[in-house]
Formats: structure tokens, sequence, C-alpha cells
């Protein structure tokens, strides 16, 4: 695997994937430290999360000149573009004009279905009970489906193809915690009996998203008791040659700079997020945030050659 990394070039997008269940990053391969791969990290709307350091070890492959990976593009430069609009619409007719909007715009969404399967479209059609939905990613490309909206789990809408959606005299809801099969962090733009509009910003999550649920699937909003305070920030300037830099160098960087980080090590059979309250030679302290509050939960010792995965996010912790 080293190898093929080393001939791989730098500005080239990739899929790569460090688990057997087919899930998989995207981004562009930096390159090698020590035992490390170091990727770039795009969410699936085109936005720069962070970096990923994955032990060579455990890569289990790569995956170049992929149809998604021409959408993937298509959503980076869409990012970069001006031209993303910002919509109001009216309360009594909110959900109506927002999927009006979709069909008439071909916005792209996500659709995250009930089986588990997600997979992007646009919406040609839609009633009370129905959404007519047209294909066009690498399993389903430019084939129609019919779903009833019982089969529908949710709905993304990325930055990239919309950039803000409002309600005319509305108010919005902020620091919410939806809880449905999960907790969804984030703020309520508007709710009705058939759904609900949430604008995702969850800590751990390097992009902003617009959500649509189904009511019936809610089972409570709270309030975010304690707030944890970020912003985002440019890991470049931080890790200018991040590729030359060894673990230790890299870990001691994002103490001084309370960077919100993501890893895996040996001892762990989960994940940890949290920001390293301090550092020495051989080991950190890890002020543990947890995933479903967004609160600080705990600390914990972490030896440095244990860790096995990476994850430096594009967020600092105030």
């Amino acid at each position: 695997m080293k190898k093929i990394l080393e001939n791989i070039e730098k500005n080239e997008l990739l899929e790569y994937y460090r688990s057997s269940s087919g899930k998989f990053a995207v981004g562009n391969f930096v390159g090698i430290n020590n035992d490390f791969a170091i990727f770039t990290s795009i969410s699936p709307f085109g936005r720069f999360e962070g970096y990923r350091f994955i032990k060579i070890e455990d890569l289990k492959n790569i995956g170049k000149k992929k149809l998604y990976l021409e959408f993937m593009k298509k959503r980076i430069e869409e990012r970069k573009s001006k031209d993303c609009k910002s919509i109001i619409l009216k309360k009594d007719r909110f959900f109506k004009e927002l999927f009006k909007y979709f069909i008439k715009n071909k916005i792209e969404l996500r659709i995250n279905l009930e089986s588990d399967i997600i997979s992007y479209g646009y919406l040609i059609k839609n009633s009370k009970n129905f959404f007519h939905v047209k294909w066009y990613d690498e399993n389903n490309e430019n084939s129609e489906e019919i779903l009833k909206v019982s089969q529908i789990k949710s709905i993304e809408i990325g930055k990239n193809a919309i950039k803000n959606i409002a309600v005319e005299g509305g108010k919005i809801e902020k620091n919410k915690i939806i809880e449905v099969s999960e907790s969804l962090h984030g703020n309520v733009i508007f709710q009705n009996d058939d759904y609900i509009l949430i604008y995702e910003n969850d800590l751990f999550y390097g992009d902003e998203n617009f959500l649509i649920l189904r009511t019936s699937d809610m089972w409570e909003i709270t309030e975010k008791v304690t707030l944890i305070e970020r912003e985002d920030t440019f890991l470049g300037k931080i890790f200018p040659n991040i590729e030359k830099m060894d673990m230790k160098e890299i870990l001691k960087k994002c103490f001084e700079n309370k960077i919100l980080v993501h890893f895996e090590y040996e001892k762990s059979y989960y994940e940890k997020y949290g920001i390293i309250e301090k550092y020495d030679k051989d080991k950190i302290i890890l002020k543990e945030i947890g995933k479903n509050s967004g609160v600080f939960v705990a600390t914990s010792e972490i030896a440095i050659d244990e860790i096995t995965f990476l994850n430096l996010r594009n967020t600092k912790i105030k």
C-alpha cells in the first residue's frame, strides 16, 4: 500500500477506506508520516473538514476516477461559487413552496432511506404521500423511483445548493437537540404536522446542512444546557507542512491551538472526541466531549504510540 500511495498525484480526488464495511471518506492524498497515510477530508457537500491520519496497515483500499468523485468535484466547485441563493418562504405554505423550489431549480438532495441506503437525486414531483425522485449517483445513474413518504428517513440539502432557508416573519429556535433515532444538534427553522426543517450544525460534523425529517419520527426537542463555543480555523496556517511533522509535533500543535480532534487508539473500543488538555512527549490528556450531549464529559490519558487513527477538524474550541 505504501508504494501505491507514493505514486498517487497530490491533487487527485480519492475515495479511501479504513474499514471493510463499505464506509469511506473523500479527499486528496497529502503524504506519508512514518506509519500513517495523511488525507484531506471533504464533506459530502464539498467542504474541507480537516485532515485524517490512518495507519497504513489499516488502509483497506483506494478508489480513483469514480463517478461519485466527479459529483464531488462539482460540489467542491459549487462551494466556491457565489451563485448559491438564500430563500425566504411563507409560513402557511412553507414545505409546499420548499419542495416546489427543489423541483424548479433541480436542487441536489441527499436522501436517506429507512433501509439505510443513502442516494443523491432530484425531486421531480411530490404529493402528501409520495416523492418522485430521479437518481443520478453511481448506483442509480439516471433511474427514477416513486417512493412512499414513509420510506424516507431524512432529506439533506447542502450549502453547495442553498445558502440559507428562512421563514417570512418566523423565529429560529437556536441550539436545540432533536431526538429521533439519534441525537441531532442544530437550529429548528420550521415545523408543521408533517415535517420539521433543521439547520444541522453538529460540533462533530465538519460541515453544516439543512435536514428535513418527518415530524412523526421526532421524540422530543430539548435545549442545549451548556454550549461549547467554537470557531472555524484554517488548518493550513497551523500545519503548513503537515506531512513533514511527526505525530508528537502535530498533537502538540493541537494542544496549543485547542483543535477539535477525533481518534481511536489500541486500548479503546470506541471513538473519542475532544480537545487535548495536557501534552507531554509520550502521552496526552484528552478532555472528552460526549457525541450525543455535545458537552465535556470526561478526561482520559492516551499513550501517543497507541494512536491508530486521528482526524484533525477545521474547528477551534474557544
